[in-house]
């Protein structure tokens, strides 16, 4: 199965959906990709998933990452920056994120992060359709609205025992959509990845999307077990169409 045939047999039955989003690691420069300027400021690349989702493929380079977080997620970097806790908590001024209730839960959080180093120097998003046969992706990203979501959510628990075949770590946006899905390569049992669901990244994505994401192992065990599933008949059918 080609990558343009997996993303349209899955689009085809979750229904509308935005192109989804693979996610991989190569040393070399892709050609036509929107590149950050290595030389320019801060940045945060969840506000050109857009324009990937659009056709244009975005390359972050490690020498470029955007921030110290990113530099993080995406694989470059396995250390954190000394005094995070405080900016994901509050200083002694009370200036900070406030994401965690006190610094020591902060730093606490930080340590549970299960770092997955990169495979190149460069990390390429670009739609599944897109990308060359001859790359593997190592991650897929959906963007979905609720209905949509329920569709992914239900499919990736659908072959599966049990109940968390999906999970919603808290991490930020490019964690939920890279380091937290690439560390779930090579388990048993992949487990697909709620995200963006970070106060921070949100502003930069479309109000309608949260995303859920899968190792491409995962999806396309998921794509193989769509014939006669709950996607074939009512309510699904009904519901894929509203």
């Amino acid at each position: 199965m080609t990558h343009k045939e997996l993303s349209e047999k899955i689009t085809e039955a979750i229904g509308t959906l935005p192109p989804p989003v693979a996610v991989y690691y190569t040393n070399d420069a892709i050609a036509g990709a929107f590149e950050w300027n290595c030389q320019g400021p801060h940045f945060c690349h969840i506000g050109r998933l857009g324009a990937v989702r659009s056709g244009k493929p975005m390359v972050i380079h490690k020498d470029n990452p955007g921030c110290m977080g990113a530099a993080k997620f995406l694989g470059w970097e396995p250390n954190t920056r000394p005094g995070f806790e405080y900016f994901l908590s509050h200083d002694e001024e009370g200036k900070g994120e406030r994401f965690k209730k006190t610094p020591e839960l902060a730093r606490s959080f930080i340590e549970s992060f299960e770092y997955v180093a990169a495979k190149g120097d460069y990390c390429v998003f670009q739609r599944l359709q897109d990308v060359p046969e001859s790359v593997e992706p190592e991650v897929v990203i959906f963007f979905a609205e609720p209905d949509q979501f329920s569709g992914l959510f239900w499919l990736a628990n659908y072959g599966r025992t049990g109940k968390d075949a999906v999970i919603a770590p808290m991490t930020s946006g490019c964690g939920s959509i890279v380091s937290e899905p690439r560390a779930q390569i090579g388990k048993p049992e992949p487990k697909g990845i709620i995200g963006m669901i970070d106060p921070a990244a949100r502003p930069k994505e479309d109000k309608r999307y949260l995303t859920i994401s899968f190792t491409y192992g995962m999806l396309i065990e998921m794509v193989e077990t769509i014939p006669g599933s709950f996607l074939e008949i009512e309510p699904w059918t009904k519901l894929k169409e509203r």
